[in-house]
């Protein structure tokens, strides 16, 4: 390539000029002698590339368009899938998001964008997500997308599994404008999955001592004992359990059908997934205003449905001697089921509405600041099935009712149905958060970084249940101001001219404080350090300590009581069916979470993409607010009121609402590297 005189003495007054040197300072760097140009001394200063972190701290992940192809995802949602081992954080956090190196307004505004659309992806450690007023404990994604970009897509994806049962679909279509500073985009979801039942994965349970079939099986009123001795003769050795015959209710019509007990619809329309559809739709618009703000404004609704089978309702009915064509001397109990599986079904319904604001600009030429408004609300229906009332029709028995007849046919028409438990519960929350970052001085290592973050929301959630006919509402509201601020302290900088045997030193100092309605204060302090001794090596350390309050979701969910729910109970060895309590527990602590964590990052070669990163977390906390656990016989010991046995011992119910732990400490070690390269001749661009 060429340039002509003219052109090359243009471009070297400018790079000169942009470069602060006078052009009339001792020479003229610029010389023309006999039609050639000659340039004295020429700077180049090169900025950071279009959409990288203002950030001393190297990526520990990034990749171009090529490298995210090769994943395979259609979609940014399918891509960080395929990126959570990386992009999630060993201090429990989930990650934020970056586009361009600038704050958005939520995920729902990018989650449907295609992957064609993007350039780079970067991964960036929890200490970089200070910078834009998050926690210490995210990971950092910065999504660089290609400007400009058109594209209308649609995808449609079928999946089953090989060995038959579950299987679904889903229908999407997306649109995105990318325009320099404006873009706008449409996301429209359908998405169904089908039911997977305990039938489709060949599970056979246990009757136990509750023998249900749907002909029926008997035993005496207490179950093991003999259930009639003429009975006993007929079939030739003590009857304890028995089938319920085909035809006929003669002693000789049970004796010819007595065997193993009958098992049949023991795991019949029990689920091991609900059958669910969800439909959504997300739009963004995003436009440049003058004086470099950027504004988005971001919607999403979604709708989604589950329905959940708990196996068919058994009845245990008494059946007097004599009574209903019974040919036993003595009461017998009756196991049957009823060919209802929608008595005992449980359905969620969920309606969510999200609407977000962010605002994005700068004061002067360092301070850059963000304001980001957002709406959410949820809402959920669950609706329970109980099953039969059995008392009109015991009653009918007890008085020898010469109409029931308890061997024969039954449908759900001769019980009285129990009104299903029914919850409600409404999440609201409404927020606000501005950001301020830029230099506060200047030092002799560098400018001196900070970033202030001031926000308040407030969370609302009204519940309301109906349990066996027991009402119960509730309403709980938080206020929630917080304020955190960040400092990055350059302590060393490498120079060429005077290298510091220290390399790039930095010390990042961050502290927060949260003021929570109805738990107090909260506070947040840390420290980090960030040391390069060379050119593709870093080393990162650091210290937190972080105050959490419980969501209102785990203080105030509404009780939800979910029978025939299996659970192994490891004191027994046993898998029994309990009635599973979930729910708020109004009575949980604050958590204290305490992180160390030290790791590395190296590049050892200067011109291959290879990069190696290794980290350490030390993670304590005090009163972890957790889910309940496996049902062990230490925690039955721990907490006997969670856990509801008969008089047999068997575990019948189980209150499985959140706890906090007295105490949990965790360490992870995760290293990996990563190697990109091209192979083969690229496309020459046309």
């Amino acid at each position: 390539m060429s340039l002509s005189t003219t052109a090359l003495t243009g471009l070297a007054a400018l790079l000169v000029q942009s470069a602060g040197v006078p052009q009339d300072a001792g020479q003229d760097p610029i010389l023309e002698e006999d039609g050639v140009t000659s340039v004295s001394e020429l700077i180049i200063v090169a900025p950071r590339r279009r959409g990288d972190v203002d950030t001393d701290i190297a990526p520990e992940l990034e990749l171009d368009a090529a490298d995210i192809q090769a994943y395979g995802a259609s979609d940014i949602s399918q891509l960080l899938e395929f990126l959570e081992p990386v992009t999630t954080s060993s201090r429990g956090g989930s990650p934020v998001f970056l586009v361009n190196g600038r704050r958005i307004s939520g995920f729902r505004e990018i989650r449907g964008l295609p992957s064609e659309a993007i350039e780079r992806v970067q991964v960036l450690p929890e200490e970089v997500a200070l910078q834009f007023g998050y926690r210490a404990d995210q990971r950092v994604v910065n999504f660089i997308l290609k400007n400009p970009f058109r594209s209308t897509t649609t995808e449609v994806e079928f999946r089953g599994p090989t060995a038959g049962g579950r299987s679904g679909y889903e229908v999407e279509a997306d649109i995105l404008r990318i325009d320099g500073d404006n873009r706008w985009s449409i996301d429209i979801e359908h998405e169904r999955d089908t039911a997977l039942y305990e039938t489709e994965r060949d599970i056979v349970r246990d009757p136990g001592t509750t023998p249900y079939d749907l002909m029926g099986n008997i035993s005496a009123p207490m179950f093991g004992d003999e259930i009639d001795p003429a009975f006993s003769t007929a079939v030739g050795e003590t009857a304890i359990v028995a089938p319920v015959p085909m035809g006929g209710t003669s002693l000789a019509d049970f004796a010819g059908a007595y065997g193993p007990p009958g098992r049949g619809a023991l795991s019949d329309w029990r689920t091991l997934q609900p059958e669910t559809e969800q439909n959504s739709i997300s739009a963004t618009l995003k436009r440049g205003l003058p004086g470099d703000i950027q504004a988005t404004i971001s919607a999403g609704l979604e709708d989604e449905t589950s329905e959940r089978f708990n196996g068919l309702p058994g009845l245990a009915l008494t059946v007097p001697s004599g009574v209903g064509g019974s040919p036993f001397s003595q009461d017998v109990t009756l196991y049957r089921f009823l060919d209802t599986p929608e008595a005992l079904s449980s359905r969620t319904d969920s309606l969510q509405a999200e609407l977000g604001l962010l605002l994005d600009g700068f004061i002067g030429d360092d301070w850059r600041w963000s304001f980001n408004g957002e709406y959410t609300r949820n809402e959920r229906d669950t609706f329970t099935g109980r099953g039969f009332d059995v008392t009109t029709y015991q009653d009918r028995l007890d008085a020898g009712d010469p109409t029931v007849s308890p061997f024969g046919p039954l449908t759900g028409a001769d019980f009285t149905r129990l009104p299903d438990d029914l919850a409600n519960s409404v999440t609201s929350r409404y927020s606000g958060e501005a950001v301020f970052t830029g230099p506060l001085t200047e030092l002799p290592a560098g400018d001196l970084r900070s970033t202030f973050t001031f926000g308040a929301d407030r969370q609302t959630l009204e519940s309301w249940s109906l349990r066996s006919g027991v009402e119960t509402e509730r309403e709980l509201s938080r206020d929630r101001l917080n304020a955190q601020t960040s400092f990055d302290i350059p302590v060393f900088e490498r120079d060429e001219e005077s290298p510091s045997l220290l390399g790039d030193l930095s010390l990042n100092l961050n502290a927060g404080y949260e003021d929570v309605s109805d738990f107090g204060g909260l506070d947040t302090l840390g420290v980090n350090l960030n040391w390069s001794p060379v050119d593709r090596l870093s080393f990162l350390t650091g210290y937190t300590r972080q105050d959490q309050a419980p969501s209102i979701a785990q203080l105030n969910d509404p009780v939800i009581a979910t029978p025939n729910t299996a659970v192994f109970d490891f004191s027994t060895g046993d898998t029994v069916l309990v009635t599973r309590t979930t729910g708020g527990n109004p009575d949980l602590d604050a958590a204290t979470r305490s992180v160390w964590r030290a790791g590395f990052n190296w590049q050892p070669l200067e011109d291959e993409q290879l990069r190696i990163t290794s980290t350490w977390t030390r993670t304590s906390i005090q009163n972890e607010v957790n889910g309940f656990p496996a049902v062990t016989a230490a925690l039955e010991a721990a907490l006997p009121d969670r856990f509801t046995r008969d008089g047999d011992g068997t575990l019948i119910a189980v209150d499985a609402r959140p706890i906090n732990f007295a105490e949990v400490e965790r360490q992870d070690l995760r290293t990996g590297f990563t190697f990109s390269r091209t192979f083969g001749q690229p496309t020459p661009e046309t």
